[in-house]
């Protein structure tokens, strides 16, 4: 299962490169460098969707880490080590992608001698679901989270069971910390032609009800309930849905094609 070489040399400036720390042999990432860094406190994480293509992530987002002058990480969590990485693990016996991240984490703060570090937390389709549900149990850790078009969410409220909502959330991943969760700035995007419903997309007549009949309409589904989640504790809704113009599921077609990476940097500059 751990077959990634070892390799902890880190990019020159302006350069990528595939690590594998010792410490985190499981989950290896392609790392970009940017010329000039502006802010070692803050690292920007992209999470590819089932297609496990970090490779694509990198070339997407180092045109906005090299201007935002921010280290860029891009995780590999593949099917043989994380088969369920999207919901943070299959069952309570599997290898748990939320902490592989974290072990990633700390292996790149000890190289690189960093103590504080925020996360601008970005996931596309399953990293998107990734994403969100890694930012209900280790919200601290974000700067912020971007969540680019998700077949389905958990949704922050106990009125569906998990993972649909927070009902019967199992004990074994630990605390999910809703009011910290809501804290953290966060936008969602989708296609506003991402209304197909194709073999990636999960569906039952339960979660076709509750979320949705496709990530459109689910996305927006989740940004009222976290909304009204956010009034509910008293904290202002500005959870956002941005519609990429006529733009389908495709991470590649949406990065080159959409506003998509323009609105996420104007984002990053908030926050």
């Amino acid at each position: 299962m751990m077959s990634s070489s070892l390799n902890n040399e880190l990019p020159e400036p302006g350069k990528s490169s595939r690590i594998t720390f010792a410490a985190s042999l499981s989950l290896p990432m392609w790392v970009f460098r940017p010329s000039h860094e502006t802010n070692s406190q803050k690292v920007i994480i992209a999470v590819h969707g089932i297609s496990r293509n970090s490779i694509e992530q990198i070339e997407a987002y180092s045109l906005l880490a090299e201007k935002h002058g921010l280290w860029l990480l891009a995780p590999e969590f593949s099917e043989e080590n994380f088969p369920g990485y999207q919901r943070l693990a299959k069952d309570p016996l599997s290898p748990r992608s939320d902490l592989a991240l974290n072990r990633l984490l700390l292996a790149y703060k000890t190289q690189r001698n960093i103590t504080d570090l925020k996360i601008h937390l970005c996931g596309y389709s399953g990293g998107a679901q990734f994403a969100h549900r890694y930012a209900l149990l280790h919200p601290y850790n974000l700067a912020s989270l971007t969540l680019v078009s998700a077949g389905w969410y958990t949704f922050p409220n106990d009125q569906q069971r998990f993972p649909r909502g927070l009902d019967n959330w199992p004990l074994w991943l630990g605390t999910a910390r809703l009011k910290e969760f809501l804290n953290i700035p966060t936008i969602v995007m989708v296609g506003s032609k991402d209304t197909i419903r194709d073999g990636s997309l999960r569906t039952s007549e339960r979660l076709d009800r509750d979320q949705g009949i496709n990530r459109l309409q689910r996305a927006e589904a989740w940004v009222n309930a976290a909304n009204r989640a956010k009034e509910q504790q008293h904290l202002p809704a500005d959870i956002t849905l941005h519609l990429m113009p006529k733009q389908r599921h495709d991470f590649g077609k949406n990065a080159r094609r959409s506003d998509m990476l323009a609105h996420i940097s104007k984002f990053w500059t908030l926050h």
